[in-house]
């Protein structure tokens, strides 16, 4: 049996002219995703065929399926392949993004704990998942220490808030920045077998549970 836990992703990124309590209130609306990443129905997975030949999913206890608001990784895959760039540069892009924006992820009973981007995650004795924030500079600053988000339990999905603020990149000083996620986190159940299909016949929408969340606010006010 392999676990299976839905999340939803936005981020928003706003520069300091334009962060105001109007633009905060923006954040985190959210509608219907058309999703091509992957679903479990009654005791099946369903996973785009590009992932067919992953050892980590094909032989995975826990599979996480992310869609991202407005990132489809099909998409930015075929854009960068399309390009007149070397080969090089389209794969580090490509691996790049991906890595950054993670939509797909199998991980054994063996790899503890579960590492998903900001989130560690560990299995209970009462058949809960334990998730923990992971802190990285991806958040910005304030620092955070990692610590304990909630419980999954199937059917009663979370939602975590969290922001930061950045004002260097690696060529120098920029405007500040800040970053403000939304993650809305489930865990759907368990499947007994993997099945994968083509694009085409795997997006499907999703409606996202916002209004069944308990909600974890962990943003800062900042300046």
């Amino acid at each position: 049996m392999t676990d299976v836990i839905q999340i939803f992703k936005s981020v928003d990124r706003i520069e300091k002219p334009d962060y105001d309590t109007a633009s905060r209130q923006s954040v985190g609306v959210w509608e219907t995703i058309v999703s091509k990443t992957g679903f479990l129905k009654e005791d099946t997975i369903n996973l785009p065929i590009e992932c067919k030949n992953d050892p980590k999913v094909k032989n995975a206890d826990l599979i996480i399926i992310q869609d991202i608001k407005g990132f489809d990784p099909f998409l930015v895959n075929k854009s960068w392949d399309s390009s007149q760039f070397p080969e090089w540069f389209k794969n580090s892009r490509k691996e790049y993004l991906n890595t950054v924006n993670l939509h797909l992820k199998g991980f054994s009973i063996h790899s503890k704990p579960w590492t998903f981007e900001i989130f560690d995650m560990r299995k209970t004795h009462n058949d809960s998942i334990e998730v923990w924030l992971k802190y990285s500079d991806t958040i910005g600053i304030p620092k955070r220490e990692n610590h304990k988000i909630a419980e999954l339990k199937v059917g009663k999905p979370i939602r975590f808030k969290i922001n930061g603020k950045a004002d260097f990149t690696l060529t120098g000083r920029k405007q500040r920045t800040f970053s403000e996620f939304d993650y809305i986190l489930e865990y759907i159940g368990t499947g007994d077998k993997i099945e994968y299909k083509e694009l085409n016949k795997i997006e499907t929408s999703k409606t996202i549970p916002v209004t069944d969340c308990k909600v974890i606010d962990e943003r800062k006010i900042l300046t």
